[in-house]
């Protein structure tokens, strides 16, 4: 679901930014702030998915027995 929001973000962000570069100067202060709006939602919605990779990384337990491995390479 989260990377459905922001590939709509993504897009959304896109279509305002080619609509920023055909409408005139009166109305590019509103699609200026969208942009903005967009970008904030992408920013804290990435900062969560990082985080929670975080959280969960350190969740997992460390590998104790090596010498139980019959792969020389690990």
């Amino acid at each position: 679901m989260l990377l459905y929001q922001l590939t709509q973000w993504f897009e959304e962000r896109s279509t305002l930014q080619q609509a920023l570069q055909r409408e005139p100067v009166e109305s590019a202060g509103e699609i200026s702030q969208r942009i903005q709006e967009v970008e904030q939602q992408l920013y804290s919605h990435a900062e969560r998915w990082k985080n929670a990779i975080e959280e969960a990384s350190y969740l997992q337990f460390p590998y104790e027995v090596p010498h139980l491995d019959d792969d020389m390479v690990l």
